[in-house]
């Protein structure tokens, strides 16, 4: 058995292995969920077009002073020629007057200075194209970059839901990164090979035809050749991709879930998993090479048949006598060089064909991410929201993350300025969800939300999202210091400011007691602070915000009973004049609720007060005692 059988034998070993025993493995082999990608898309085309026209000056003056280069470059055949001639003319004593060695000598001297200078001139232009050329490229990644990223902050909240982190990774990174070739030298490429083609296939029929004619058969060979190679390549290509994107998103996955990996001894059955997709990947990339193993052989035997048959021939015509012998030898030699002009091009557009493929992949991968429209956007007539007083109420509200499968139903409540309303009820229920409305991560599908009287849907979310304040049960921090986190929700406070809010919400004296105090390094998504410091971090960063309206989802249910009382103490102060709404576990931190909404499978089944509540010994009543219970 062979090592290359004993390896697919393995992998189709593994495969039914791992596909026995983990089901969802068989969702990462076989379904990608997108659709698949044209070779040549000229939709695709004439958008990444798009993307260049802004920097059209600069691109155009780099293809002009490479075109110029090439023109430059293809004289060598000529020179080559002249001097060949000239020398062969001299030694046979075919020259008319035969000059003097002194001026033979300088004759070959002035043919190679004017060619050195020549390639000087195009190497100087050379260097140009590349400054010229890199420049204006890196221009345009720098462009789509930006705009995936600004594009991806646009983005609603079910966008993120549905959409793995690893392929969003990938659209940023890899697919971005497979246009740059193209970027930077596609037109390039396309300008100076077409002009290679063109200069060297009339050079050739100008120097000497009969060689052309011997040779032009090979033409149309070269042209089904490359047709049928761009069809089978771009198959590959797109496997290739797509397996590619396969292991950046299980990677991604199993890096930012490590600690659930590592609490459920997940490390080898994941390793064989990804092991099956790196393979997989492997299998992909090796594919693809073996297709270009094929056809740029081919291609070196089509170029060494006409090199072969305009020495044959040529030598044939010039030993005959019949091409002039005062230059039939120059004319050969130059023929030759001026096919192996027709034949790069060929080469070139050969690999400048993969790297297409690549980017016509990545390209449509990054602009089915830029077409994806956000479902929660500012309506062309929105308007911005005033000041507001924090007057919030939900007019039959129903809704659902997935269309048809709704998960509140009919929800109606009003909170005045200033109260705080408390939800309650299992895990599921749809108590975030209501804070997700309020905070318009999602639209209602039935139903509307009003502050202070205004539909949010026909408000901008800048002036609503600055009026309000979101504290979470896992709050994320960003790399920085402590500090720097809380000026997050104000970039333009001071440190004094910081300072005072922190005094103002009773925060101070327990982040100050960390290590470097306010100025400590939280290190990558908070890893050097403990979960209760982070929460008071991001009670902080909202506290500073100043919102109309405050919201804390499960904000205290991972904090310890000492950082639970510094923000019970703070709570007075925080609710200052702030509509707020508390989803919560732990009930000690709702009992001062105004109104207290019991949410039971989408639906509020009770309201009131915590004693009104306990009076109607219903579902609340039944929760209080449990907790109770519990010690809570």
């Amino acid at each position: 058995m062979t090592p290359r059988t004993d390896r697919t034998s393995w992998l189709r070993s593994l495969r039914k292995r791992l596909l026995g025993s983990t089901p969802r493995l068989t969702e990462i082999l076989t379904a990608d969920g997108e659709e698949r990608y044209r070779p040549i898309d000229w939709r695709l085309i004439r958008r990444l077009f798009s993307c260049l026209r802004p920097y059209a000056r600069q691109y155009a003056l780099g293809i002009v002073l490479g075109l110029v280069m090439i023109l430059l470059e293809m004289q060598s055949p000529r020179f080559m020629a002249a001097i060949v001639n000239w020398t062969v003319n001299y030694a046979t004593g075919q020259l008319d007057p035969m000059p003097t060695e002194a001026s033979a000598i300088a004759r070959l001297a002035l043919l190679i200075g004017l060619w050195a200078l020549v390639l000087g001139v195009a190497l100087l232009l050379h260097r140009g194209t590349i400054l010229i050329m890199t420049d204006a490229g890196e221009r345009v990644q720098f462009d789509i970059r930006r705009r995936l990223f600004a594009h991806l902050q646009a983005l609603s909240m079910s966008f993120y839901d549905r959409t793995k982190l690893g392929r969003i990774i990938s659209r940023c990174t890899s697919d971005v990164n497979s246009l740059r070739e193209i970027n930077v030298w596609g037109l390039d490429i396309v300008a100076k090979n077409a002009l290679m083609m063109v200069v060297a296939a009339g050079m050739l029929l100008y120097t000497e035809p009969r060689l052309f004619a011997a040779v032009v058969w090979l033409g149309p060979i070269l042209f089904v050749l490359n047709r049928v190679y761009r069809r089978k390549a771009a198959l590959c290509y797109q496997i290739a991709r797509e397996g590619f994107t396969r292991v950046s998103a299980n990677l991604a996955e199993n890096i930012t879930g490590a600690r659930v990996v590592m609490a459920f001894n997940r490390q080898a059955g994941n390793l064989s998993v990804f092991n099956a997709l790196q393979e997989a990947n492997t299998i992909n990339n090796v594919n693809a090479a073996r297709l270009n193993g094929v056809y740029q052989p081919l291609l070196g035997l089509i170029g060494f048949a006409g090199k072969a048959i305009i020495l044959i021939y040529g030598g044939y015509l010039v030993a005959t006598g019949r091409i002039d012998r005062t230059i039939g030898v120059g004319s050969v030699i130059a023929a030759f060089l001026y096919w192996e002009w027709f034949m790069a091009p060929i080469v070139n557009v050969g690999n400048f064909y993969n790297q297409l493929m690549m980017a016509m992949a990545g390209a449509e991968r990054l602009f089915n991410l830029l077409d994806t429209p956000p479902e929660v956007a500012d309506l062309p007539d929105a308007i911005h929201l005033p000041p507001i007083r924090g007057h919030v109420r939900f007019e039959n509200v129903t809704f659902g993350y997935a269309p048809g499968r709704p998960v509140l139903f009919d929800i109606t409540f009003e909170a005045q300025p200033g109260q705080m309303i408390a939800l309650v009820g299992a895990t599921g229920s749809g108590k975030s969800s209501i804070i997700s409305l309020i905070g318009r991560f999602y639209q209602p599908q039935q139903g509307r939300i009003l502050i202070d009287e205004h539909d949010i849907r026909h408000v901008t979310g800048e002036s609503l999202h600055r009026q309000m304040g979101l504290v979470l049960q896992v709050n994320y921090l960003f790399t920085g210091t402590v500090m720097d986190n809380i000026r997050y929700a104000r970039p333009d406070a001071t440190e004094d400011d910081v300072l005072t809010a922190a005094r103002g919400l009773g925060t101070y004296d327990a982040i100050a007691a960390s290590r470097d105090g306010f100025h400590t390094q939280v290190g990558e998504r908070g890893a050097n602070m403990s979960l209760g410091q982070r929460q008071l971090i991001c009670f902080t960063r909202a506290f500073l915000a100043d919102p109309r309206i405050f919201m804390l989802d499960e904000a205290t249910s991972s904090v310890d009973s000492a950082t639970e009382r510094i923000v019970q103490q703070s709570l007075e102060r925080l609710l200052a004049g702030r509509t707020t709404f508390i989803v919560a576990h732990r009930l000690s931190t709702i009992l001062r609720a105004d109104l207290i909404l019991v949410i039971d499978a989408g639906r509020i089944v009770e309201r009131g007060t915590h004693w009104e509540l306990l009076e109607q010994d219903g579902k609340y009543a039944q929760l209080y005692e449990r907790f109770t219970t519990q010690g809570e």
